[in-house]
C-alpha cells in the first residue's frame, strides 16, 4: 500500500508498505480523506536522528471499511467510518489502516469525506473536556445558566467546543485576537467573543463556571485563575514548558483537569468505547444540523508536497477550523 512516512531526518517520505494486519477488536479501513493537526507537528519534531524506518502519523481519517477482526460488533465491510484512532499505531497517512473499532464510528451521512476527517480528534478532545473533565451535562436543562470561557475559540478544538457547549445549552465565552477569528467564534454560536491578546478577566461580566484552555496554558494560567469562579473547573490541553504555580487556583478550591485525547487508547482503559459513543453522537448531531463540520481549507490530494504544506499552515498557529486532504 502507498504510505506517507517521515524519515529519520524529519521528512516526507513515499513508501510502499505491506498491508496492516487486523486484531480481533480491529477495522481495516481504506482511507478516503484525513486531516492534520497540532500533534502531528509535534510528533513531526521529536523524531530523532537515529529512528529506524519511517514513522506513519495521522491521527483523522474517514475512510470504508475493507475488513473485521473476529470481535468487531456494530460494524460491516463497507461501513462508511470516521475516527481519531491511538497515537501508539501507525496513523492514516496510507492507503489502509488498522485502527479499533471501540474507537470509532459511523461517519456522518451529510458531510463529505473531508468534511467528516476533519472532525473526530478535535470532536472527542472537546467532547472529553467538557463532560468528562468539566462535568458538563448532556442535559441542556441542567447547563442552563451557567457560564464556560473557551481560550484559543478559532482553533480545531475551540471551534467544536463552541457548537458542542452550546448544544447543551451552556452560555459560552470564546476568545480571539482577529477580526476573522472573532467572526468565525460568532458563526460557531458564542454568545460572547473576547480578545485573548488583552487581560481576559476585565472583559467578562462576572466569573465562569468553566474554563477550557485549547491554547498556550503557560501563558493563560493567570487569566485562567483570574476567570473561574469559586469552586470551578479548569481544563487544559498543551503541556507546560515550565513549572506552573497552582498556588492561584487554591484560594477559589478551584480544581484544574488535563485532557490528552489518546489517553483511552494508550493505556487500554476498560472505557475505551466511550470514544465510538461520542463520535457516534457528534455525527448524529451533525446529520440533524445541530453541530457543523469546521473543515475550512481543502488541501488537495496525499502526496508528499501537499502534506507538507498543510503541515506548514497547521505549525503556523494561524489556523482557523481544520485543513483536510483526500487519500491516496
Amino acid at each position: 500500500m502507498h504510505a506517507l512516512g517521515i524519515n529519520s531526518q524529519q521528512a516526507f517520505e513515499l513508501a510502499e508498505l505491506p498491508a496492516p494486519v487486523i486484531g480481533d477488536y480491529d477495522l481495516l479501513v481504506r482511507v478516503k480523506a484525513v486531516a492534520v493537526n497540532p500533534v502531528d507537528i509535534k510528533l513531526k519534531a521529536s523524531i530523532k536522528p537515529d529512528q529506524a524506518g519511517l514513522k506513519i502519523l495521522g491521527f483523522d481519517a474517514c475512510g470504508k471499511v475493507l475488513a473485521a477482526g473476529k470481535r468487531v460488533e456494530g460494524f460491516a465491510v463497507g461501513d462508511r467510518v470516521f475516527y481519531a484512532g491511538d497515537v501508539m499505531r501507525a496513523g492514516c497517512f496510507a492507503e489502509q489502516q488498522a485502527v479499533d473499532s471501540r474507537l470509532v464510528a459511523k461517519a456522518p451521512q451529510s458531510l463529505s469525506d473531508q468534511e467528516a476527517a476533519a472532525m473526530p480528534l478535535v470532536g472527542l478532545t472537546a467532547s472529553e473536556a467538557l463532560f468528562d473533565h468539566l462535568g458538563m451535562s448532556l442535559n441542556a436543562a441542567a447547563n442552563q445558566g451557567k457560564r464556560i470561557l473557551i481560550i484559543g475559540g478559532a482553533g480545531g478544538v475551540g471551534s467544536m467546543a463552541i457548537q458542542l457547549a452550546k448544544q447543551v445549552g451552556g452560555m459560552v465565552m470564546a476568545t480571539a485576537s482577529r477580526t476573522e477569528s472573532q467572526a468565525w467564534c460568532r458563526q460557531l454560536g458564542a454568545d460572547q467573543v473576547i480578545d485573548h491578546s488583552q487581560p481576559l478577566r476585565p472583559q467578562l461580566e462576572e466569573e465562569v463556571d468553566w474554563v477550557l484552555c485549547a491554547a498556550d496554558t503557560d501563558g493563560h494560567l493567570d487569566n485562567m485563575a483570574a476567570c473561574i469562579r469559586p469552586f470551578g473547573k479548569v481544563c487544559a490541553l498543551v503541556s507546560h514548558r515550565q513549572p506552573m504555580d497552582m498556588n492561584r487556583f487554591k484560594n477559589k478550591s478551584a480544581s484544574f483537569h488535563w485532557e490528552f485525547m489518546f489517553t483511552r487508547a494508550m493505556f487500554k482503559t476498560p472505557d475505551q468505547s466511550q470514544q465510538g459513543i461520542y463520535l457516534q453522537r457528534l455525527a448524529e448531531a451533525v446529520d440533524a444540523g445541530v453541530i457543523r463540520s469546521i473543515l475550512t481549507q481543502q488541501g488537495g490530494q496525499l502526496s508528499v508536497e501537499t502534506l507538507q504544506s498543510a503541515f506548514d499552515q497547521v505549525a503556523s498557529g494561524r489556523m482557523i477550523g481544520k485543513i483536510a486532504l483526500k487519500g491516496f
